[in-house]
């Protein structure tokens, strides 16, 4: 999305550079951070339409930047750029509030085409509450609640429910999931399975269970009717 204000943060000033000249000649607005101080004071002083973060940053981590953007209340698409490989490593990526993991060395066309789609995934800035029976979704301060009980959920986690909730009844395949996660060609479909597990435990344990259903072969949905654990 051309226009669009990008927030690139990273300390290597060569890569840096090539990545800012590259947004500039497709159209992009950009702020430059060198390290992590700077891209938290950036972010919360001058708001971006999309972060790309460095993983590594000097200061404070790209993890470290982006957890304290979300606990914040700031929802802007973010995509980490690394040299760490491995599930594990992405998954925390993820969990901190990622929408999305490009692993380096990486093409610059490709960079490219995942700015645009954040960019088109931007958020609403208008307050949006979204309910469905005792399930109550805050999408302007970034918060969950089943009945009076305050759910602890990453952005990812957020993200997915709020899919969900937006569309009761529909039937989501795995794919349509994983764009929702902002997914990579390095993170495989295995991921739906471990974000929609790690979702559901934290809702049985403030007592909603089968919120969300398997349907087999297909996909999956939001369940018909919550049900409330037994006290």
């Amino acid at each position: 999305m051309p226009g669009a204000v990008v927030l690139v943060a990273e300390d290597d000033d060569i890569l840096r550079a090539f990545v800012v000249q590259a947004l500039l000649a497709n159209g992009y607005a950009v702020r430059e951070a060198p390290d992590g101080p700077t891209a938290l004071d950036l972010a919360l002083s001058a708001p971006a339409d999309v972060l790309v973060l460095d993983r590594n940053l000097p200061g404070l981590d790209g993890l470290e930047v982006l957890r304290a953007l979300r606990g914040r209340g700031v929802r802007t698409p973010a995509m980490f750029l690394t040299a760490i490989s491995g599930l594990e490593e992405r998954v925390r990526g993820l969990d901190s509030g990622a929408d999305d993991y490009l692993a380096k060395p990486f093409e610059i066309e490709e960079l490219l085409a995942r700015v645009r789609a954040l960019a088109r995934r931007s958020p609403v800035l208008a307050p949006e509450l979204i309910t469905f029976g005792p399930l109550r979704l805050d999408m302007t301060t970034w918060r969950a609640f089943f009945n009076d009980k305050e759910l602890l959920l990453t952005a990812q986690d957020m993200t997915l429910l709020a899919h969900f909730l937006r569309r009761p009844g529909q039937v989501f395949t795995r794919e349509v999931l994983l764009s929702q996660m902002g997914a990579g060609e390095d993170i495989t479909p295995a991921a739906v399975e471990h974000a929609l597990s790690r979702l559901r435990k934290k809702l049985e344990a403030a007592g909603a269970v089968d919120v969300i259903e398997t349907v087999r072969g297909v996909g999956y949905r939001l369940s018909r009717s919550l049900t409330e654990a037994p006290q």
